[in-house]
């Protein structure tokens, strides 16, 4: 998480000037849902009015800016895609291959408004927090899926038209998303062509094709990815992290992580704690 922030602007208030931004851009994406009032986003020749209940992304480093017409309270949520949990990761990318326009919008159901609004507290709550526990990383990332599946639920109807007229696109979004959901499980590259009615080999070529590698090397990344990630936000021992991101034994865990970073995961783990301490 970059930061989060609980915003109240009120534009008949002249002396405060955050209700008109000007044009402006930042290396993290955000999220932001409206609470109360009225105004809207832009960029380029793009124009996107925000009403309550609304939930925006916006992603990093575009060039856009704000507007409040009517005094409005919302929360804005800047996180670095990168560093975010596997399944966070695809529901971000998935939302803006997906786009319609380069800011996203969905417009929340009242029981969506509530589960989103609960998160962006819980996350708030947990970032103010000024030491960590050991249940903080889950907390975090129970409440950025929360925002992203409220996000998608709203737009369901738009990606079942988008399906319908590109199904191999949205087979392959199918199954990175199956992957990005169960990596952490034994996951045979056969069990996912024959969930789509493919031989393992024309889904391996399509998957190839779209993707740039295979569905095992995919898989083995996005484990490491993760694991890296959880060595440096976690006390947990690298045995548990091991068969947390899937592997089925610690001693391939070591081999494959070596293999892939350069270094064992307990020398990940003393690199990340030392950079943190500079």
């Amino acid at each position: 998480m970059d930061c989060i922030v609980n915003f109240h602007t009120n534009p008949s208030n002249k002396e405060n000037k955050e209700g008109q931004f000007q044009l402006h851009s930042h290396s993290s994406a955000e999220l932001t849902l409206l609470i109360k009032g009225e105004g809207y986003y832009s960029a380029g020749e793009q124009n996107v009015i925000a009403l309550p209940g609304d939930l925006l992304l916006i992603p990093a480093n575009l060039k856009h800016c704000y507007g409040c017409i009517r005094a409005w309270e919302g929360y804005s949520l800047h996180i670095y895609d990168q560093n975010i949990p596997s399944y966070c990761q695809y529901l971000l990318s998935h939302a803006f291959t997906q786009r319609p326009g380069p800011i996203l919008k969905a417009s929340l159901t009242p029981g969506a408004i509530e589960r989103a609004l609960t998160a962006m507290r819980q996350i708030r709550e947990e970032c103010g927090r000024e030491e960590k526990n050991e249940y903080s990383y889950d907390v975090l990332r129970n409440g950025l899926e929360t925002l992203l599946l409220a996000y998608h639920t709203g737009t369901c109807d738009k990606i079942i038209e988008a399906a319908l007229e590109h199904p191999e696109e949205q087979m392959i979004q199918d199954a990175l998303k199956d992957i990005h959901q169960n990596y952490h499980m034994p996951l045979k590259v056969s069990d996912l062509a024959a969930n789509h009615y493919l031989s393992e080999s024309i889904f391996r070529k399509k998957f190839m094709d779209r993707v740039g590698v295979s569905p095992k090397q995919y898989i083995i990344t996005l484990r490491i990815d993760e694991a890296k990630r959880l060595l440096h936000i976690s006390r947990k021992p690298v045995e548990f992290i091991a068969t947390e991101v899937g592997f089925s034994s610690s001693s391939r865990f070591h081999e494959v992580f070596v293999k892939h970073v350069g270094m064992t995961p307990m020398e990940w783990r003393r690199q990340g704690q030392t950079n943190s301490c500079q």
